[in-house]
């Protein structure tokens, strides 16, 4: 079996271009970017991103697209212009591995150079930082899911130090996102990983930074997830129908993610968590594979939690997954993409429905910040064409009727995570989306402005970059000059 986009190779060759996205930047970059449009003069602040920056050291080579060092990217905008600025993050890993021009670590993807003897107990793991970035007290802070997040300057991009969260801990890893409630301003964050996958920490932070709660408990079985939800009293957490057997990685055989095995057949949980400290429940869920959440809320006696939810996480693991294939020059096809989904928990009985909001390919979705933990209207979210893992068009979705506002972009063209900023002084909903967006024929990225509240239109303004900018998932605002 030919390990291509399909049998017919002009097919390949037609979309050879995404293989930019699992390629470096190596150079930091600050310059005013090329304006096409007009940027509203209200709309004033820095959009961060995060994402791998660097994906090879003396001739080894990363073996995902998602697996890299941490490069922030920063676009300023403000009195009709965007100036764009990049930098890596200085992790005690990049540090350590820039002053040697080579890899000394494993990370989830890859193991260390060095064979079986560098690898045993899955190799020593630094963080790479290079998964989200969000703000916080005038700080950026920097995920990925090993240990501590890394805390950013967000005038310089410097690195500074790390961010302590909670009450120290022997192993202290932090899933990659997390949630703010627009009403209490709490800061909310899971401590979960892979060695101790049972053991979960719920923190959460005040509006000041003081620390306001910490909840441990024991999960009812070894599981994968990357995001939560969160409602008014309730967390919760999904967990994947997954085996985790981490032998082959303890031994030095295979990196971490090999560990993780898609099995359908045992379904999903979900975990209810209370925030009050009362005991949480599981409840059975149907198989999914969950890496992104859209939104909760409770309604009378349910928490209705909306998600992407894919039927099998095909492009991520096995033998030889999409996102893996890319780093070597192949861009293959996938079969699953993510269909938007809603679990409907029943309180009282603790029992779970689940629907099917959308069966469109759907990731990396976003609500208006103003409506996290709440009733909400619209998410807006990355959409694929048949066939391929990346995204190449936005949609602001209707959670209530199902009506799509669509906006899709040409076949040479990716638009990415869309994060939405809200309009100052503006009601739910009301305010812009910016979108990164890579254009293969040109081999550049662009920063893309939409009307929130009319995606279809398409873009209304655009910062065009000088060069392209490797895979990013996630982003976050910051208001202001």
């Amino acid at each position: 079996m030919t390990d291509a986009l399909s049998d017919d190779a002009s097919s390949h060759d037609a979309h050879h271009w995404v293989t930019l996205l699992g390629t470096s930047l190596r150079q930091e970059q600050d310059y005013v970017a090329e304006v096409r449009g007009r940027w509203p003069t209200d709309l004033r602040g820095t959009l961060f991103r995060n994402g791998p920056g660097l994906f090879e050291r003396d001739g080894v080579r990363k073996r995902m697209v998602t697996d890299g060092d941490g490069m922030i990217r920063a676009y300023d905008i403000g009195d009709g212009t965007v100036r764009f600025r990049s930098k890596f993050i200085r992790t005690t890993k990049f540090r350590e591995e820039e002053a040697a021009s080579r890899y000394k670590y494993a990370t989830w993807s890859t193991r260390a150079p060095g064979g079986i003897l560098r690898n045993l107990g899955g190799g020593r793991r630094r963080s790479q930082a290079e998964a989200t970035v969000i703000v916080r007290h005038g700080k950026l802070l920097a995920f990925d899911e090993i240990g501590l997040p890394w805390s950013l300057d967000p005038h310089t991009l410097n690195t500074t130090s790390r961010y302590q969260i909670g009450a120290p801990s022997d192993r202290p890893a932090f899933k990659s996102r997390t949630k703010i409630d627009p009403i209490t301003g709490d800061w909310l964050a899971l401590g979960n990983d892979y060695v101790e996958p049972l053991k979960l920490r719920v923190l959460v932070e005040n509006a000041q930074g003081l620390s306001k709660t910490e909840l441990s408990l024991r999960l009812p079985r070894k599981s994968y997830f990357r995001d939560f939800f969160t409602t008014a009293r309730f967390v919760v957490v999904g967990l994947n129908a997954v085996e985790i057997n981490t032998l082959s990685a303890t031994l030095g055989l295979a990196p971490i993610l090999s560990a993780i095995r898609w099995k359908p057949s045992i379904g999903n949980i979900a975990v209810v968590i209370p925030k009050n400290g009362d005991d949480p429940f599981a409840v059975d869920a149907p198989p999914s594979w969950c890496f992104h959440t859209i939104n909760a809320y409770e309604s009378g006696n349910e928490i209705i939690a909306d998600f992407v939810g894919h039927d099998s996480p095909e492009w991520l693991l096995g033998k030889n997954p999409a996102l893996g294939a890319v780093m070597r020059g192949v861009v293959k096809p996938v079969e699953d993409q993510g269909k938007v989904r809603r679990w409907r928990i029943d309180l009282n009985t603790r029992r779970l429905r689940e629907e099917i909001v959308d069966e469109t390919g759907h990731e990396y979705p976003t609500v208006d910040p103003l409506r996290v933990g709440l009733p909400y209207r619209h998410a807006y979210l990355a959409t694929a064409r048949p066939k391929q893992w990346w995204t190449s068009g936005t949609v602001r979705l209707d959670m209530e009727s199902g009506a799509r506002d669509a906006y899709e972009a040409r076949s040479t063209q990716t638009l990415g995570e869309p994060v939405f900023v809200p309009r100052e002084g503006g009601g739910a909903d009301e305010g812009w989306l910016l979108v990164e967006s890579l254009d293969g024929e040109a081999g550049v990225t662009s920063l893309l402005l939409f009307n929130a509240g009319s995606v279809a239109s398409g873009p209304i303004a655009e910062a065009v970059l000088r060069h392209h900018l490797p895979f990013s998932e996630h982003g976050s605002w910051m208001s202001g000059t």
